[in-house]
Protein backbone atom coordinates (compact mmCIF):
# COMPACT_ATOMS: atom_id res chain seq x y z
CA UNK A 1 0.00 0.00 0.00
CA UNK A 2 1.70 3.35 -0.97
CA UNK A 3 -0.73 6.04 -0.72
CA UNK A 4 -2.70 7.15 2.17
CA UNK A 5 -6.22 6.25 3.13
CA UNK A 6 -8.57 9.23 5.23
CA UNK A 7 -12.16 7.78 5.63
CA UNK A 8 -15.01 10.26 6.48
CA UNK A 9 -18.52 9.60 7.48
CA UNK A 10 -21.67 11.33 9.20
CA UNK A 11 -25.14 11.53 8.84
CA UNK A 12 -27.13 12.32 5.87
CA UNK A 13 -26.75 16.43 5.88
CA UNK A 14 -23.35 16.71 8.08
CA UNK A 15 -21.46 17.84 5.89
CA UNK A 16 -19.17 15.22 5.00
CA UNK A 17 -19.00 15.54 1.81
CA UNK A 18 -18.07 19.52 1.76
CA UNK A 19 -15.18 18.36 4.17
CA UNK A 20 -13.96 15.67 1.89
CA UNK A 21 -13.97 17.76 -1.27
CA UNK A 22 -12.06 20.67 0.28
CA UNK A 23 -9.73 18.53 2.58
CA UNK A 24 -8.92 16.33 -1.07
CA UNK A 25 -8.61 19.56 -2.86
CA UNK A 26 -6.17 21.13 -0.35
CA UNK A 27 -3.95 17.88 -0.69
CA UNK A 28 -4.07 17.95 -4.30
CA UNK A 29 -3.23 21.63 -4.93
CA UNK A 30 0.11 20.70 -2.45
CA UNK A 31 1.88 18.19 -5.16
CA UNK A 32 2.34 20.32 -8.80
CA UNK A 33 0.45 18.85 -11.89
CA UNK A 34 -1.66 15.97 -9.61
CA UNK A 35 -4.89 15.23 -10.39
CA UNK A 36 -8.16 15.46 -8.31
CA UNK A 37 -10.57 12.56 -9.30
CA UNK A 38 -14.01 12.02 -7.78
CA UNK A 39 -14.87 8.41 -8.29
CA UNK A 40 -18.86 8.29 -8.07
CA UNK A 41 -20.32 5.47 -6.88
CA UNK A 42 -24.34 6.39 -7.06
CA UNK A 43 -26.14 5.42 -9.54
CA UNK A 44 -28.67 7.15 -11.30
CA UNK A 45 -32.10 5.23 -10.15
CA UNK A 46 -34.37 7.63 -9.29
CA UNK A 47 -35.11 11.66 -9.90
CA UNK A 48 -33.90 12.28 -6.30
CA UNK A 49 -30.49 10.45 -6.78
CA UNK A 50 -30.56 12.70 -10.26
CA UNK A 51 -31.32 15.63 -8.16
CA UNK A 52 -28.78 14.56 -5.33
CA UNK A 53 -25.82 13.82 -7.92
CA UNK A 54 -26.09 17.35 -9.36
CA UNK A 55 -26.44 18.92 -6.26
CA UNK A 56 -22.68 16.83 -5.60
CA UNK A 57 -21.54 17.94 -9.41
CA UNK A 58 -22.19 21.85 -8.70
CA UNK A 59 -21.00 21.61 -4.96
CA UNK A 60 -17.67 20.24 -6.78
CA UNK A 61 -17.52 22.65 -9.33
CA UNK A 62 -17.88 25.37 -6.82
CA UNK A 63 -15.28 24.00 -4.37
CA UNK A 64 -12.82 23.19 -7.47
CA UNK A 65 -13.07 26.61 -8.40
CA UNK A 66 -12.01 27.83 -4.72
CA UNK A 67 -9.24 25.41 -4.63
CA UNK A 68 -7.84 26.58 -8.61
CA UNK A 69 -8.18 22.71 -9.33
CA UNK A 70 -10.97 20.90 -10.90
CA UNK A 71 -11.82 17.13 -10.36
CA UNK A 72 -12.04 14.49 -12.90
CA UNK A 73 -14.98 12.45 -12.55
CA UNK A 74 -14.92 9.34 -12.89
CA UNK A 75 -18.78 7.09 -12.74
CA UNK A 76 -17.64 3.37 -11.11
CA UNK A 77 -20.70 2.52 -9.12
CA UNK A 78 -19.08 -1.09 -8.79
CA UNK A 79 -16.26 -2.46 -8.99
CA UNK A 80 -13.89 0.01 -8.11
CA UNK A 81 -10.43 -2.07 -8.88
CA UNK A 82 -10.81 -1.36 -12.39
CA UNK A 83 -11.20 3.12 -12.28
CA UNK A 84 -8.62 4.22 -14.37
CA UNK A 85 -7.10 6.48 -11.84
CA UNK A 86 -3.78 6.92 -12.64
CA UNK A 87 -0.44 6.74 -10.13
CA UNK A 88 0.31 9.83 -8.05
CA UNK A 89 -3.99 10.89 -8.22
CA UNK A 90 -5.64 12.41 -5.24
CA UNK A 91 -9.20 10.33 -5.20
CA UNK A 92 -12.40 10.83 -3.19
CA UNK A 93 -14.78 8.03 -3.53
CA UNK A 94 -18.41 9.01 -2.70
CA UNK A 95 -19.69 6.74 -1.18
CA UNK A 96 -18.98 3.65 0.44
CA UNK A 97 -22.73 2.86 1.32
CA UNK A 98 -23.74 3.54 -2.15
CA UNK A 99 -20.95 1.22 -3.53
CA UNK A 100 -21.53 -1.64 -1.31
CA UNK A 101 -25.13 -1.17 -2.12
CA UNK A 102 -24.57 -1.54 -5.87
CA UNK A 103 -22.24 -4.41 -4.78
CA UNK A 104 -24.56 -6.39 -3.45
CA UNK A 105 -27.65 -5.85 -5.85
CA UNK A 106 -26.36 -4.46 -8.66
CA UNK A 107 -26.70 -7.44 -11.72
CA UNK A 108 -22.68 -6.07 -12.53
CA UNK A 109 -21.94 -6.45 -8.60
CA UNK A 110 -20.69 -9.52 -6.71
CA UNK A 111 -23.65 -10.10 -4.37
CA UNK A 112 -24.17 -10.22 -0.73
CA UNK A 113 -21.70 -12.78 0.38
CA UNK A 114 -18.13 -11.14 -1.80
CA UNK A 115 -19.11 -7.27 -1.70
CA UNK A 116 -17.27 -6.71 1.33
CA UNK A 117 -13.99 -8.61 -0.04
CA UNK A 118 -14.34 -7.18 -2.97
CA UNK A 119 -14.58 -3.40 -1.89
CA UNK A 120 -11.78 -4.13 -0.17
CA UNK A 121 -9.70 -5.45 -2.95
CA UNK A 122 -10.57 -2.50 -4.99
CA UNK A 123 -9.44 -0.11 -2.00
CA UNK A 124 -6.03 -1.68 -1.88
CA UNK A 125 -5.91 -1.95 -5.25
CA UNK A 126 -6.16 2.07 -5.93
CA UNK A 127 -3.85 2.48 -2.62
CA UNK A 128 -1.30 1.00 -4.62
CA UNK A 129 -1.73 3.61 -7.57
CA UNK A 130 -2.50 6.59 -6.03
CA UNK A 131 -1.29 9.15 -3.22
CA UNK A 132 -4.46 10.18 -1.28
CA UNK A 133 -7.53 7.82 -1.55
CA UNK A 134 -10.35 9.87 0.82
CA UNK A 135 -13.12 7.78 1.01
CA UNK A 136 -16.79 8.79 2.41
CA UNK A 137 -19.57 6.77 4.16
CA UNK A 138 -22.35 7.48 6.21
CA UNK A 139 -23.10 6.29 9.85
CA UNK A 140 -26.50 4.45 9.64
CA UNK A 141 -25.46 2.17 13.05
CA UNK A 142 -27.43 4.79 15.22
CA UNK A 143 -31.47 4.62 14.93
CA UNK A 144 -31.69 1.09 17.26
CA UNK A 145 -34.55 0.05 14.46
CA UNK A 146 -34.26 -4.07 13.60
CA UNK A 147 -34.63 -3.91 9.86
CA UNK A 148 -35.35 -6.96 7.31
CA UNK A 149 -32.62 -9.72 7.32
CA UNK A 150 -31.35 -8.11 4.12
CA UNK A 151 -31.28 -4.70 5.44
CA UNK A 152 -29.29 -5.59 8.29
CA UNK A 153 -26.75 -8.10 6.53
CA UNK A 154 -26.24 -4.73 4.68
CA UNK A 155 -25.46 -2.60 7.64
CA UNK A 156 -23.44 -5.28 9.47
CA UNK A 157 -21.25 -5.37 6.05
CA UNK A 158 -20.48 -1.61 6.27
CA UNK A 159 -20.16 -1.98 9.89
CA UNK A 160 -17.47 -4.10 8.84
CA UNK A 161 -15.79 -2.27 6.01
CA UNK A 162 -15.66 0.88 8.26
CA UNK A 163 -14.10 -1.20 10.98
CA UNK A 164 -11.71 -2.77 8.11
CA UNK A 165 -10.63 0.56 6.58
CA UNK A 166 -10.30 2.27 9.99
CA UNK A 167 -7.50 -0.63 10.66
CA UNK A 168 -5.57 1.03 7.71
CA UNK A 169 -6.71 4.67 7.21
CA UNK A 170 -4.11 7.45 8.62
CA UNK A 171 -6.62 9.03 9.75
CA UNK A 172 -11.06 8.41 10.54
CA UNK A 173 -13.24 11.55 10.59
CA UNK A 174 -16.90 11.85 11.94
CA UNK A 175 -18.19 14.78 10.48
CA UNK A 176 -21.15 16.52 12.50
CA UNK A 177 -22.96 19.58 11.53
CA UNK A 178 -19.91 20.31 9.42
CA UNK A 179 -17.36 20.46 12.03
CA UNK A 180 -14.97 17.59 11.60
CA UNK A 181 -14.45 15.27 14.84
CA UNK A 182 -10.84 13.44 14.01
CA UNK A 183 -10.79 9.52 15.69
CA UNK A 184 -8.27 9.01 18.42
CA UNK A 185 -5.71 6.39 17.31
Amino acid sequence: MSGRLILVYGGSGSGKSAWAEKTLLSEAARTSGSRAVYLAAMETSSPEAAARIQRHRAMRARHGAEAGLEFVTIERPTDIAAAPVQPGDFVLLEDLGNLLANEIWSPAGTGPQNAPVHILTGVHAILERVSLLLIVSNDIFSDGIQYDESTMTYIRQLAYLHRSLTAIAEQTTEVVCGIPLPAPR
